[in-house]
């Protein structure tokens, strides 16, 4: 370790690379096998001149943070044995390689690598960084050639300057009854390797609640133990967990398009609840804002009580309640929605909610957006606390082409005071311009969702586009959808080593489909 202070580090690391530099091998550009792609700063790759990497090698770590080094001669250990190269902390008069800083906020994230003759050095101001460039040069070292079974590895020759886009980049992951917890620790392990620093897990009714423990679908996996020990995993690799309950709109836990409800169709004694049919909470029984309160406060815990705690509220219906109908509708959604919010705040976290119910579906200003409220539930613009964070949920129904640039919902929420995530789906070639339009207007991050895709190329194209526009660069490879050569090994070689971390040996847990031909297809052919 550096003896110079921290002060005095960050003055001379933090170099900004004014002209912006991106090269590969120009014969073969294929060769970069990297996700996401470094932010345009500086990446230069030569695999024709490897270096080894192996016990031989001396990684230096130039990070005033101790654990940095800690962390990676541990990780190093733990992902090559015996071939791990060594870690040593930065000595006084040893060379810093310059780290871009884009503004303040992603500073902590930056890092810089360098691997060439001299050995392989990484500078970085904090963990974070340090796990970044961890993942990269991961992603990017291969086994030795002309060995039987591999004997150390290599690096290409590289200089990697790089930095993330946005400060808040998660993925949102379902937890369904037909997901495997072997699915969602893959998920969560996956997007830590594509540097995703938040995963929200929305249970979907397999959370096994113990103050309610009438509130899941029989025998759920998602158990106590199981989340905590996810939560550890995710501490580890650097990506938070953030739970999500649905204290508004899908009551039922369940899709609208399947009509099961986790509650009514096994434990009907609790129909009062929830609106008359259940997709809805009943906003006016005070012990269904009671039953959230528990719920929030035991999955807050279980969580470790990370700083966001995602409410839902989208895709509600107005209420057919008798005692709902006797009030406002807006003020009522108002009053429910804001005194959860206040009480996920006394935990120490901040409230985030999806938007649509925020905006009018009849308001001409929203034409060809995402919009499922009223004039009333609109009110809620100008009511709720401006500290909540807005999930801004715009899917292109209809055109996953489309490559628009600005937002005017996004804008609309930001000029109102609130911070406000971008949030795609599947519309790839939305995904950057939607991540560069929030960082554009100091927005608060990115969410990208993946409801039931944890399988599929859907799921495939969902991490490496919204990783990529994220971190604030494009997929690589051209064409729709960004296409890439026919064995995807960009994707597969991070996927392959979540698999190895995992120790998975089970087909179902290879690959990004359960199965490559159907049982059924046998079966019937």
């Amino acid at each position: 370790m550096s003896m110079r202070s921290k002060a005095g580090f960050l003055s001379l690391a933090y170099v900004v690379v004014a002209s912006a530099v991106f090269a590969g091998n120009e014969a073969n550009p294929d060769a970069i096998e990297l996700a996401p792609l470094p932010m345009p700063v500086e990446f230069k790759s030569d695999m024709d001149s490897p270096v080894a990497f192996d016990a031989s090698t001396t990684v230096v770590v130039d990070c005033p943070d101790a654990k940095g080094a800690e962390w990676l001669a541990a990780h190093f250990r733990e992902w090559y044995g015996k071939d791990a190269p060594k870690v040593v902390s930065n000595v006084a008069g040893v060379e810093t390689l310059p780290i871009p800083i884009a503004n303040s906020q992603l500073a902590s994230e930056a890092y810089a690598v360098r691997a060439d003759a001299s050995g392989v050095k990484i500078s970085a101001c904090t963990l974070a960084g340090v796990r970044w460039a961890a993942y990269t040069l991961r992603q990017l070292a291969i086994a030795k050639r002309g060995t039987f079974k591999t004997e150390g590895r290599i690096l290409p020759s590289l200089a990697i300057s790089d930095a993330p886009h946005l400060k808040f980049r998660a993925v949102h992951l379902c937890w369904f009854p037909e997901v495997r917890p072997q699915q969602m620790e893959r998920a969560i392990r996956l997007a830590a390797l594509l540097k995703f620093n938040y995963a929200i897990i929305e249970p979907w009714g397999m959370y096994r609640s113990e103050k309610h423990p009438w509130w899941h679908w029989p025998n759920p996996t998602m158990t106590k133990s199981e989340v905590r020990r996810l939560v550890r995993i995710g501490q580890d690799l650097g990506i938070t967990l953030v739970p999500q309950l649905n204290a508004f709109g899908h009551a039922s836990s369940s899709r609208s398009c399947t009509l099961k409800h986790m509650v009514l169709d096994v434990a009907p004694e609790y129909e009062p609840l929830f609106e008359p049919g259940g997709w809805n909470w009943c906003l006016t029984n005070p012990e269904a804002q009671r039953v959230l309160r528990e719920l929030i406060v035991e999955m807050h815990e279980d969580f470790g009580n990370p700083p966001y705690f995602h409410l839902g509220c989208d895709e509600a219906q107005p209420p057919s309640c008798p005692e709902c109908r006797k009030r406002p509708y807006g003020e009522l959604i108002c009053e429910h929605i804001s005194r959860l919010a206040d009480f996920v705040k006394s935990r120490g976290a901040c409230a985030m909610i999806w938007h649509d119910m925020l905006l009018d579906s009849g308001d001409p200003r929203w034409q060809g957006f995402v919009k499922s409220g009223s004039k009333t539930t609109a009110t809620l613009a100008d009511t709720l606390p401006k500290d909540v964070i807005i999930c801004d949920w715009q899917y292109s129904y209809g055109d996953m082409k489309e490559t628009r640039k600005d937002w005017p919902t996004m804008g609309y929420f930001n000029e109102k005071g609130f911070p406000v995530a971008g949030c795609p789906w599947m519309n790839y070639n939305a995904m950057k311009p939607m991540a560069d339009y929030i960082a554009k207007i100091g927005g608060f991050g990115i969410v990208e969702t993946t409801w039931h895709h944890l399988r599929g190329i859907d799921w495939v194209r969902m991490f490496r586009y919204g990783a990529s526009a994220a971190w604030g660069t494009p997929v690589r490879g051209t064409g729709e959808y960004g296409a890439t050569p026919q064995f995807d090994t960009e994707f597969a070689v991070p996927l392959r080593l979540v698999g190895h971390d995992m120790k998975s040996t089970d087909y179902l847990d290879t690959g990004y489909l359960n199965y490559q031909v159907p049982p059924a297809w046998w079966v019937d052919n």
